[in-house]
């Protein structure tokens, strides 16, 4: 789908440093950032004078009319119909409001900071998800890779191995069993190697799609550091402040606590001051509309006070109490999912990392047996179906020590992440 790129190596760190700049979807949860300020500062505007123009120009067909007594006549009680206005009317209105007190505004400054810490707290945990998947993509594909440069290995031996059991079979000096037995356990590896090649292509596409890397990559790591690395305090407990979510929760209750606040405000007055000026113009013809102006001015404050609103105000602090409790055993059940997720990951670490040293002692013990079976058939001791089981169980065992070391590897990670601390150093 890519077009041809050269190959780049990564390892775990650097890859996991690429995606933290170029991964889209994580590209995309930090513009969460830039927006929740730029709403922040949208709503905050309003504490600063709003001013304006506005203007309009219209012309009667019919001019209104006013009712108005008989002033030639005032005692008579009539009344008389008057034309009022001219036809061709103009306005020109310049404002300026400056805002004094507003419960609108108390709150936006009561979750200014608040709405930016949640932003913050969001990326921050989606960034920690981000890389524990990053990390655990990278091991599965490691694994293959590994898998591949086994296999490759073995065939290798193998095929060197079936040449001269061909050898020994056309000089009669074995019969065709040997022969037979080497071309199986070749087709075996050639199948296992498909197998993991195949297995490669799709676990790479995964950690293409996680990582954001969109040209070939070939994985590097170093295997002593990775094992020494690989220890980690299984007593230390779980410090729930570190985790973002939790953070997130906290401060999602401190933003509904501000908005109980704003309800139980809702009876305070809104108080403003304002200036107005306008320019009117008027004339019978319209030709001559701006040939004069009438302007005039005037400022004042303009106060809004809500006297009854048929229980509203009741109904919306039971409502935010009512979300606010929501959110406490939110927090409650919270607690409750990072205690779990933490004993599990460090139950997973324990086991995998258990694991991990019963397969480095048989891999070993795996190596050192076929040396020496080898060595043996090489001097007529055994025989070649020795050499085979010898073989058959050191790839066993190389493929089952790697695939207990990324496995012990990414458990480590679940860990990190459970308590919150997960980070581009992962070895650290």
């Amino acid at each position: 789908m890519f077009a041809q790129q050269d190959t780049v190596s990564y390892s775990l760190e650097e890859i996991i440093d690429y995606s933290l700049q170029n991964q889209p979807v994580f590209r995309q949860m930090k513009l969460q950032e830039d927006i929740a300020d730029a709403q922040v500062r949208s709503d905050m505007s309003g504490w600063f004078p709003q001013a304006g123009v506005f203007a309009d120009y219209f012309r009667y067909f019919e001019q209104p009319v006013a009712i108005f007594p008989d002033f030639n006549n005032p005692e008579s009680g009539q009344f008389q119909e008057v034309r009022t206005g001219v036809p061709f009317n103009s306005n020109v209105n310049f404002f300026v409001e400056q805002s004094l007190f507003n419960n609108e505004l108390f709150l936006a400054k009561g979750q200014a900071e608040l709405r930016r810490k949640e932003a913050a707290y969001q990326v921050e945990e989606f960034k920690q998800d981000l890389i524990l998947e990053v990390g655990r993509a990278f091991y599965e594909t490691l694994l293959s890779q590994e898998q591949i440069r086994i296999n490759k290995e073995d065939l290798v031996r193998q095929e060197r191995q079936l040449k001269d059991a061909r050898l020994l079979y056309e000089a009669g000096i074995t019969d065709n069993i040997d022969y037979k037995r080497a071309t199986i356990t070749l087709q075996n590896t050639q199948a296992a190697l498909f197998e993991a090649q195949q297995d490669y292509k799709a676990m790479m596409a995964v950690l293409q799609e996680r990582s954001g890397v969109t040209q070939p990559i070939r994985l590097v790591y170093d295997e002593e550091k990775l094992v020494l690395s690989s220890s980690l305090d299984t007593l230390e407990t779980v410090e729930v402040g570190r985790r973002p979510d939790y953070q997130l929760l906290l401060t999602q209750q401190d933003l509904q606590g501000e908005q109980v606040s704003y309800f139980r405000r809702r009876f305070i007055p809104t108080l403003s001051a304002f200036f107005n000026y306008n320019i009117i113009y008027q004339t019978p013809f319209g030709n001559e509309i701006f040939n004069r102006a009438y302007p005039n001015s005037l400022a004042g404050l303009r106060l809004n006070f809500p006297i009854f609103q048929g229980g509203r105000r009741n109904h919306d602090i039971r409502a935010a109490n009512l979300e606010f409790e929501q959110l406490q055993y939110a927090e409650d059940g919270l607690l409750l999912q990072i205690n779990r997720e933490h004993e599990e990951a460090l139950s997973g670490y324990k086991s995998r990392f258990y694991e991990f040293r019963i397969l480095e002692s048989n891999k070993q013990l795996a190596e050192e047996i076929y040396n020496t079976v080898s060595l043996q058939y090489e001097e007529g001791i055994k025989n070649f179906l020795e050499v085979i089981q010898a073989e058959t169980d050191l790839r066993t065992a190389r493929i089952n020590y790697y695939n207990a070391l990324f496995r012990m590897m990414t458990s480590r990670l679940e860990v990190l992440r459970a308590r919150g601390t997960i980070d581009v150093n992962i070895y650290d």
